[in-house]
């Protein structure tokens, strides 16, 4: 078994000049934390996520680096006029200021196996993009989650049951299927 079965392959995508209000509407629209950002020929340029946005809304003094600051923020002022005003400049912002810093990705290929995935992902402090390189393009493929895992695999070998069918039944307990016998 590999990503690609269990990738999300119609992924919501941004374009590098869109801005960061732009993203957060599609993100609570879409119910997504990450949107990848791709070029017109749809080559990644980077992964936009709700992490680097909350960790942009902290001062910053906040956001030198855990071993340079080691200390409380009790400190510093948390009026909402202040958090209003950090998240508008933030808002006008391009998708492109923002974006997970690459060095801390992780990446797949819809053919990476998914014990090799499962280690990506719980290196990763995202999802994974799932990516084709052909040259020294990166053409993005799709996304693969932790909400991927469980929803498209652990549900449906847990329950025995595909995974709409077993989401759908809603409230019911769930016993493997050999628990059942």
């Amino acid at each position: 078994m590999t990503v690609k079965s269990i990738m999300t392959a119609n992924v919501v995508t941004l374009k590098p000049a869109d801005t960061v209000a732009d993203g957060l509407v599609l993100m609570c629209r879409e119910g997504i934390h990450n949107i990848p950002v791709v070029d017109d020929n749809d080559c990644f340029v980077g992964l936009f996520s709700l992490r680097r946005i909350t960790s942009e809304l902290l001062p910053k003094a906040a956001r030198l680096g855990p071993k340079v600051l080691d200390f409380e923020l009790n400190f510093m002022p948390d009026e909402p006029d202040e958090l209003v005003r950090r998240l508008q400049k933030i808002g006008r912002q391009p998708v492109s200021e923002l974006l997970e810093k690459r060095k801390k990705l992780r990446f797949c290929s819809p053919d990476t196996p998914i014990p090799e995935m499962l280690k990506l992902l719980s290196e990763n402090p995202t999802s994974l993009p799932v990516l084709v390189v052909k040259g020294k393009e990166q053409k993005l493929q799709g996304m693969v989650s932790n909400w991927d895992v469980l929803t498209k695999l652990a549900v449906t070998l847990v329950t025995g049951k595909p995974q709409d069918e077993a989401c759908r039944d809603g409230g019911a307990r769930v016993h493997p299927p050999e628990a059942q016998a």
